[in-house]
């Protein structure tokens, strides 16, 4: 049965740690393919393996690691997405190491950047990647100073003999009285957070986490294993590890993935994936349902069927309702169902699930007050019955993990339709951050103000929310509030409104962010089409600048047109918007061309914000 609701589910709660609950779907489907590497290029037939085969190979790999590192010590794993990704994730899983995904080298400076940071922060014992990139990495590394830190490819596993299952196959190397057995609480994976708001973070992740959250997952979903799944995002992000491949495998259910560059390459392949496989399954940030939105042809949409396709998530940054209704009336020409766009809701603090809408029923859009909605003083959802307003989606009414509304400084708990912080409570929720206990202790075991003794652990997720006829309502993020003339903006609003502003800012990035000088005011530093000649540019900065005026109801006069990929973003995708705060600030910033406001140009050093 494909594509319709799953009878069958798959009991989480009797096993100790993630290589025995992966055990217990090999056992139940040894034949049946786990594992697809779908190729853009088509020269090379896919990869597969069956469940038996990815065991057996990720088995080999656990004894080859376990032989000379110890239960508990970390693996940089800085590999593409392929076989060999997930062959040395199940097998750090099974020997009691701990994975560290990270982006594979040979991409950017921001992920090569990352990449040395995360080193540097959890000090791995060992870093695995493919041949090919084997060197590069040992070079990026040497030249920051973590030379010492040996860096192997991953070596190929030419005849990994039968998957020795049973009992004991999560628990790392059996032959060795000294390794401890690998329970619910023996930290599993280090998921790095993206960084969008600051340096990332290795949030602590057990087995018991990556167990509820795919037990979660399920409850919430129907999703089991009769579906299929599909993604290009990479491996090392959460949506991709946690929401995709670690459920699939899990749940018993089969998997294609395609690299993200595929993707980046060719948007229309995620989609002739989805069809040559007959996937019911995939998910995206918003960013890549508005680029395929764009780009799709009616010659292409006339090649697809996406029939098959149950539920596509809509998560991991801000989720714009013009571009959930722009991506769902234009693939229904390839057979998209109404209601497989399925807005949702999570982060790595929490494995990744927290909540999402239910599959397979329309969205709940909102159109909300602006006046309300961006009030500095008491901020709230009031729903408007006709007129024009700022349209939100419902991401689901959450279970496990509980939710509260919180008023971030009193710690009160808000009433239904307030604004406040979003705090979630469950069993996926991580242990902390490797080693930052102050940090762990404010964010992961926070208290609310009546609270009594002994009822904390509520995690701080810093976004802003509220519940609304028991939906949750995700507005923004606390530390990218903008507060201008005593209203709350937010600067996703701010960077889609620009897009609209000019057509030569179409399917670029903004990234909006505030300054004192002295009081709030607005600056949006946004990518404009290379297409755009250098005399019309100041045209568009004050088109831009007067549509966002009018538009926000208060004064926009700070735009600063930069080249396409000036606008700093994590390896997943979101906008680094406080990087491109101090950027400004520090006169980091190129611009092709700037309007600023002189008390906004005083606070950057000689020459910032001016024409580049």
């Amino acid at each position: 049965m494909v594509g319709g609701g799953n009878a069958v589910t798959c009991d989480l709660s009797e096993y100790r740690n993630v290589g025995e609950a992966f055990t217990g779907r090999v056992a139940a489907h040894p034949g049946r393919t786990a594992l697809t590497i779908h190729r853009a290029s088509g020269d090379a037939p896919p990869q597969r393996l069956t469940f038996a085969q990815l065991a057996a190979r990720a088995q080999a790999r656990a004894r080859h690691l376990g032989e000379r590192l110890a239960p508990g010590e970390r693996v940089l794993l800085a590999l593409p997405t392929g076989t060999e990704f997930v062959e040395v994730y199940l097998a750090c899983l099974f020997a009691g190491l701990v994975a560290v995904p990270v982006p594979a080298p040979g991409g950017s400076t921001t992920a090569a950047d990352r990449v040395t940071a995360i080193a540097r922060d959890c000090a791995p014992a060992l870093a695995v990647t493919v041949g090919d990139d084997r060197e590069a990495l040992a070079v990026s590394l040497r030249e920051h100073g973590l030379g010492p830190l040996p860096v192997e490819a991953a070596p190929p596993v030419e005849d990994a003999g039968p998957f020795e299952g049973g009992a004991d196959a999560g628990r790392g190397r059996r032959d060795d009285a000294r390794v401890p057995g690998v329970g619910r609480d023996t930290l599993a994976v280090l998921q790095y957070s993206s960084g969008s708001t600051g340096d990332p973070k290795g949030v602590m992740l057990e087995h018991g986490h990556i167990l509820a959250n795919t037990a979660a997952f399920q409850e919430a979903t129907g999703l089991g294993p009769d579906d299929s799944f599909g993604i290009w995002m990479p491996l090392h992000h959460d949506m991709g590890l946690f929401g995709q491949l670690t459920a699939a495998l899990l749940l018993g259910a089969p998997i294609v993935l395609m690299p993200a560059a595929d993707f980046l390459r060719r948007p229309m392949e995620w989609f002739r994936m989805i069809d040559r496989y007959r996937l019911t399954v995939t998910a995206a940030p918003d960013f890549a349902y508005e680029l395929c939105a764009r780009l799709a042809t009616d010659d292409s949409l006339g090649e697809l069927d996406l029939s098959s396709l149950r539920v596509a998530f809509d998560g991991s940054e801000p989720i714009h309702v013009p571009t959930m209704t722009a991506f769902t009336e234009r693939f229904a020409r390839a057979g998209l169902a109404p209601g497989v766009l399925c807005p949702a809701y999570g982060m790595a603090e929490a494995t990744v699930f927290a909540s999402t809408h239910p599959v397979g029923t329309p969205p709940t859009v909102l159109t909300v007050d602006p006046h309300h909605l961006e009030s500095a003083g008491r901020p709230a959802l009031r729903p408007l019955s006709d007129g024009p307003g700022r349209q939100l989606t419902g991401v689901g009414r959450p279970r496990t993990p509980e939710i509260r509304i919180v008023d971030p400084d009193t710690r009160h708990e808000l009433p239904a339709g307030a604004i406040g912080e979003v705090w979630l409570r469950g069993p996926n929720v991580g242990r902390g951050y490797w080693n930052q206990p102050g940090p762990s202790a404010r964010v992961f075991a926070a208290r609310l103000a009546d609270a009594a003794p002994g009822d904390g652990g509520w995690l701080r997720t810093g976004d802003l929310g509220a519940l609304l006829d028991g939906e949750l309502f995700v507005t923004g993020r606390l530390k990218e509030l903008l507060i201008v003339r005593g209203r709350n903006l937010f600067p996703q609003d701010i960077e889609q409104r620009a897009r609209a502003a000019h057509e030569a800012l179409t399917g670029f990035f903004g990234a909006a962010f505030g300054v004192q000088a002295p009081d709030e005011r607005i600056v949006l530093v946004h990518e404009v089409s290379p297409k755009v000649p250098a005399g019309d540019l100041p045209t568009v900065a004050t088109t831009v600048a007067r549509e966002l005026t009018l538009d926000l109801g208060v004064p926009v006069r700070n735009v600063v047109l930069v080249r396409r990929g000036a606008v700093r973003r994590t390896t997943s995708g979101k906008i680094k918007r406080a990087e491109m705060r101090q950027r400004f600030l520090t006169g980091g910033i190129a611009a092709l061309h700037a309007e600023v406001e002189p008390a906004v140009r005083r606070l950057a050093p000689s020459g910032a914000g001016a024409s580049a």
